[in-house]
């Protein structure tokens, strides 16, 4: 199956800006921590589990990686 990329809405998890992923409680009140955007595009968030799933070749292929690692 080909990968379906959309932009503003992560190409694993499918969380967006109005629904980000719930990383991890910071305060006993109840209070967390969200995801936010890998890259440029805002097409992968920063949740471990969904940057893990991807290809390494494909992480620095990214508009955020482009430059940096050689």
């Amino acid at each position: 199956m080909p990968l379906v990329v959309e932009p503003e809405k992560c190409r694993v998890c499918g969380c967006t800006e109005l629904t980000p992923c719930k990383l991890a409680d910071i305060e006993s009140d109840g209070s967390y921590e969200c995801c936010t955007w890998l890259d440029f595009d805002h097409t992968l968030c920063t949740n471990p589990r969904c940057v893990a799933s991807v290809p390494l070749n494909e992480l620095l292929a990214m508009p955020i990686f482009r430059g940096v690692i050689r």
